[in-house]
């Protein structure tokens, strides 16, 4: 359900987190889900299990840039599957658009986290 920009900021203001699913229409019949979950100014986004079809780079640029002036999150997070088949190239991609590997004691790493996931992280420019 869409929700208006204002209410969306309050929201993130006053809750310990917030679930957000954000869904990008890449063409008139191509869209990816990405969920979401905003926490201590840190957008944490749950990379879809599928294989990302064209375009998506794209989208997730676009949901950096919105996390970054919209939502003024400090750092972004992904999580991915370890044995993901396109792994290798998915790291590649986010450590070009500037992602570190976080180590799994990091303290953005959530808690007792799947040690099958990996998580990367981008730091927003102040």
């Amino acid at each position: 359900m869409p929700i208006l920009v204002d209410e969306l900021l309050k929201a993130v203001k006053t809750n310990e987190s917030l679930r957000l699913v954000f869904t990008l229409h890449l063409t008139e019949t191509t869209s990816v889900e990405w969920e979401t979950i905003i926490w201590r100014g840190t957008l944490y986004i749950r990379v879809p299990s599928c294989l990302l079809p064209e375009g998506s780079k794209e989208g997730f640029v676009s949901l950096l840039e919105y996390a970054e002036e919209t939502l003024h999150c400090s750092n972004v997070v992904i999580c991915l599957r370890k044995d993901r088949t396109d792994r290798a190239m998915l790291v590649r991609t986010f450590m070009f658009l500037g992602f570190t590997v976080l180590p799994p004691n990091h303290s953005l790493v959530p808690p007792n986290c799947d040690p099958g996931n990996l998580y990367m992280l981008y730091t927003v420019d102040e």
